[in-house]
């Protein structure tokens, strides 16, 4: 008997918060990722990306 209680306990968590995910306003809200995006255009090349150009350039140099 408990055995099926702890079994229904789980699933019914789950399920609840399965439900609350679902219910959230901004679970399809993709206006936060296009100013992410614009914010990315504006600041140019990543630190990243400079470093790998830096190191083709000394490679073509080199």
């Amino acid at each position: 008997m408990i055995d099926n209680f702890a079994l229904l306990l789980t699933h019914v968590l789950i399920a609840i918060a399965l439900i609350r995910l679902l219910g959230r306003a901004d679970l399809d809200n993709e206006d936060l990722l296009e100013v992410e995006e614009e914010k990315v255009e504006r600041e140019g090349p990543s630190l990243r990306e400079k470093r790998r150009a830096r190191a083709r350039a000394e490679a073509r140099d080199a």
